[in-house]
């Protein structure tokens, strides 16, 4: 098994992120291959978008094996999830549930809205179901939330 870093994305790094994200889902499973999501994965793989969020105060972490970018764990608005992508290859090693656990620490919730490859492993990580399965911009979203029990179980003490 390759030795896992977790870092701080730098500038330079966008490129790689953008690479991750590409090769950890197929956008014909992520979309409908409409113009639209096909413009909104594009968005969302853009380096410039990704070098904007490294520059951004919200919160950003990767992955890295062997000098490469194997996952990518991005917020907006603070506690909304807004980007999870491991390289397919490095798929159920831990990766995803370890960028997550590492942002999550400090937040006493977070909210995604999630594609419908990635609902279990929300589910797996502790997140429910909030609200009906919507489309938008070609992509379909089920809305989900967690709550940190760690947080909770000491706010009550």
């Amino acid at each position: 098994m390759n030795s896992i870093t977790y870092k701080l994305p730098e500038l330079g790094d966008e490129h790689q992120i953008s690479g991750c994200i590409q090769a950890a889902a197929d956008l014909w499973e992520l979309t409908e291959g409409t113009p639209a999501s096909v413009a909104e994965w594009k968005q969302i793989c853009d380096p410039e978008e990704l070098r904007g969020r490294i520059l951004s105060a919200e919160m950003t972490l990767l992955a890295t094996g062997n000098g490469l970018v194997v996952g990518f764990i991005a917020f907006k608005r603070g506690n909304h999830l807004s980007l999870l992508f491991v390289r397919k290859e490095f798929a159920g090693q831990g990766i995803g549930r370890e960028l997550f656990t590492r942002c999550s620490v400090d937040l006493d919730e977070i909210t995604v809205n999630s594609s419908d490859l990635a609902v279990g492993f929300y589910q797996r990580v502790g997140f429910i179901q909030t609200g009906d399965r919507f489309f938008n911009n070609g992509i379909w979203a089920t809305p989900m939330k967690w709550a940190n029990k760690h947080q909770i179980c000491s706010q009550q003490r």
